[in-house]
Order: structure tokens, then C-alpha cells, then sequence
């Protein structure tokens, strides 16, 4: 008997046991290792329970609900409190939460959490309740959700919805103010009352027309919304010009006339003379007749001269200046266009001086001087004696005009920038 007896007592308590750890195990909490981006809501989608059970079993904050990457959290058991409630208690339950069920109208800045805070439940009771998707998040201002519970005595989320609220009202007048800068920033157009208009012109650049009115390039820009490149057929205002390019184009075909007309004026003079003093030699004595011979040797001297003088430094400048805004062509010898050597032989040879093709040719039209020693109107070189690879003719200062690159059109140019290696005074 008491052999029997032992045997009863060990499986009693072994029975005893088992059901105790079978117990324990299943109302034991499960652990979780907070992982980068998790959030305790996303705890209480995952183990099915809520977010205020994960907070109060790990104290933590439920204002700011902040966790930890690394952080070891305890959740508690999903089965837990349906353990401790029979089925009749479950359906007092409902019938509890049924009675205890409200309608609330959303509004703005309100979400599923922050609803389900401010009446002590939980999103998944939320959804149920109204019907709403498992993975269901967006809800509108608005609409009318049912709950469960009552408010919470510190409402702590309806206080944050406040400040919310307030923040979004000055969105509006940003935007006006943002609109307002914009406007602000937009270039403000000057337009004097004493203006003229220009249309661009093919080779034509903002330089070559602010000196062609007397303008300069910034006040072309203040007075017209420009782009990044002129456009041929484009109408430019010009404030206060100081020029005008008809006029002085009117006044420079005049003067070429003019000149032309001087030097046929010359070339007839230099023929008649000589007949009309070799017509008295054949009527007068033999002395005299050689005197009248002289005579014409001692005329046709001066007459050298002034064609030489003819050709001064100024008036090739002015020349050289006239055809600022041909464009670049390479090997363009004409006003069509011009390379940088064809403009200076163009130029040259309105005034009777043959100074050659090229660079390398022009370099032996006079005499080599250095840059300082150069006067208007002086060839500038570039490039040692005999391999030069560009020419202009020099204006004064710091100055010189030239047919610079392909791309760009004859304009003036500064020798702080761009200094020449020697000069040449034409012979």
C-alpha cells in the first residue's frame, strides 16, 4: 500500500507541474529587440496587442512613445486577457462596448492613432468597429467613426491638434509672400522718355550696338528683357542714345565721297600738270625749256606728300571703327566679312597702302617699334616676328579694334587683357 501510495503522490505532482508550466508558458510575455524604423505602433499591428498595454508594461512615455533601436521591450501576451474571460464575459464585453460606443466627426489633423489615444482603445478595435480595411490608415476630415469608451480625462492629444491647426493657418499668406517675392525678383524695365528702337541685326552683339548708339551694355540690359543671346529680328529699346548710327553712317559715306573725290581730284591734277608745263617748253629758248622740265619733278613732290599725309593715324582708326559689327569670317577680306588681316588690308587700302594679305606679309609694311612706342592707327601684332597670328589696328590707350575669332564680330578690344607682342608704323 504505501508503494501505491508513493505513486500516486509523484503522478500527482508531476501532473501538477506540467499543468503549472504549461500555464506559465502561456501567460509568459514575449520579448522584442526594437529594430531600426520600429514604432510601437507597428508592436501592436504585429502582436495583436495595444499600444497602451506595450507602454504601460515597459513605462514608457505614452506622449512622445519614444523606443529605442537595440531597446529590449516586453509585450504582453495576445491570449492573455481572453484567458482570464469565459465566452459569457466576452459577450458582456460587447455588449459593453456596444453601450459605450459614440460617434466622432473627424477633423483636420486627425488619424486612427490619435483617435484611438484619445478614447483609451486601440486602431484594430477602430477598424472593426467601422468596418475599415486591416491595413486601412487614411481617414478624411469629416467623416463620422464609431468608438469605444469615453475620452480620457487628460487629453493631451486634443490639446496638441490646437497648435496644429494654428501652424497650418499662415500656410496661405506664405505662399502669397513666396508669390510676392517672385514678383519682386522679376526685372523692373527702365525706359526713359528720350528712347529710340533697334532691330538686331545678323553680327550684331550688345557691345557692337551700345557702341553704335553710345550706350553702354548695362543700360541696353536694364531697358530690355533680355535672354542669353540676341536674336536676329529682335527689337531692342535704347535709353538716352547718344549716337545715331544713320546719321553717322549718312555723315561717313560723305566723307569717303569726299575723299574719293580728292584723291581723283589729285590723280587728275598730277596728270595735267606736267602736259601744261610741257606746253610752253616747245615755244620758249632751250634754258628754259630744261627749267620747265624741272618743274614738274619739284610739283609732283608735294603733291607725294599729301597723298602720305593723306593716310594719317586718325582717320584709319575712325575708318577701322566703322565696320565694328561685321561679322568674323575666316578669310573674309570684305565689309560682308572679315578675318582679322582682312580688315586691317580693307582698311589700309582705302587709303592707296598695300600692306598684303596675312599677318606675316603685313608685318613688313613698315617699320617695327615697340607696343609703347605704337601711335593711332600703328598695326599691333601678336606672336613673335615671322610666325604672327593675329593683327589690329591700334586706336589710342589701351585700346584697338580688330576681327577677334570665328563666332564673334569686329569690335574693340583692351590691351590690359589681350597685350600685343610689337607694333609696325606703315610706311
Amino acid at each position: 500500500m504505501n508503494h501505491t501510495a508513493r505513486k500516486l503522490l509523484v503522478g500527482t505532482v508531476g501532473a501538477a507541474g506540467l499543468f503549472l508550466a504549461t500555464t506559465a508558458t502561456a501567460n509568459a510575455d514575449t520579448t522584442h529587440k526594437v529594430a531600426k524604423n520600429d514604432t510601437v505602433w507597428d508592436l501592436s499591428q504585429k502582436y495583436g496587442v495595444s499600444i497602451q498595454a506595450i507602454e504601460t508594461l515597459n513605462n514608457i512615455d505614452q506622449n512622445s512613445h519614444l523606443i529605442v533601436t537595440g531597446q529590449t521591450l516586453k509585450v504582453p501576451a495576445k491570449d492573455a486577457q481572453v484567458a482570464k474571460n469565459n465566452a459569457p464575459a466576452q459577450v458582456t464585453d460587447k455588449k459593453a462596448d456596444t453601450a459605450n460606443t459614440s460617434e466622432v466627426t473627424v477633423k483636420a489633423g486627425d488619424t486612427l492613432w490619435t483617435l484611438a489615444q484619445q478614447y483609451n482603445t486601440s486602431v484594430e478595435k477602430l477598424r472593426e468597429l467601422n468596418g475599415l480595411a486591416a491595413d486601412a490608415y487614411l481617414i478624411h476630415p469629416g467623416n463620422v467613426l464609431k468608438v469605444n469608451g469615453t475620452v480620457q480625462a487628460t487629453q493631451q492629444p486634443a490639446q496638441t491638434e490646437q497648435p496644429v491647426q494654428q501652424q497650418a493657418q499662415p500656410e496661405q499668406p506664405v505662399v502669397q509672400q513666396e508669390a510676392t517675392q517672385e514678383q519682386a525678383q522679376e526685372p523692373q524695365l527702365v525706359v526713359s522718355a528720350n528712347h529710340t528702337t533697334h532691330t538686331v541685326q545678323t553680327g550684331e552683339s550688345l557691345y557692337s550696338i551700345a557702341q553704335a548708339y553710345g550706350v553702354t551694355v548695362d543700360s541696353l540690359r536694364a531697358a530690355n528683357n533680355l535672354g542669353a543671346t540676341l536674336l536676329v529680328g529682335q527689337t531692342l529699346t535704347i535709353n538716352d542714345p547718344a549716337k545715331d548710327p544713320a546719321q553717322e553712317a549718312a555723315a561717313q559715306a560723305q566723307q569717303e565721297a569726299a575723299a574719293q573725290q580728292a584723291t581723283q581730284q589729285q590723280a587728275a591734277t598730277q596728270v595735267q600738270q606736267p602736259v601744261q608745263n610741257q606746253a610752253p617748253a616747245q615755244t620758249q629758248a632751250p634754258v628754259q625749256q630744261v627749267q620747265q622740265q624741272a618743274q614738274p619733278a619739284q610739283v609732283q613732290q608735294p603733291q607725294q606728300q599729301v597723298v602720305s599725309t593723306s593716310a594719317d593715324g586718325a582717320a584709319i582708326a575712325a575708318y577701322a571703327q566703322s565696320f565694328i559689327g561685321t561679322p568674323y569670317v575666316w578669310g573674309g577680306s570684305t565689309p560682308s566679312g572679315f578675318d582679322c588681316s582682312g580688315l586691317t588690308q580693307y582698311v589700309y587700302a582705302h587709303f592707296g597702302k598695300q600692306i598684303g594679305r596675312n599677318t606675316i606679309a603685313q608685318e613688313s609694311a613698315g617699320a617695327h617699334i615697340p607696343v609703347s612706342q605704337a601711335q593711332v592707327g600703328d598695326l599691333l601684332f601678336w606672336g613673335t616676328p615671322g610666325s604672327t597670328y593675329h593683327v589690329a589696328i591700334y586706336l589710342g590707350g589701351n585700346s584697338f579694334v580688330a576681327a577677334p575669332e570665328p563666332g564673334q564680330s569686329v569690335k574693340i578690344g583692351n590691351m590690359a587683357y589681350f597685350m600685343p607682342s610689337f607694333a609696325v608704323h606703315v610706311n
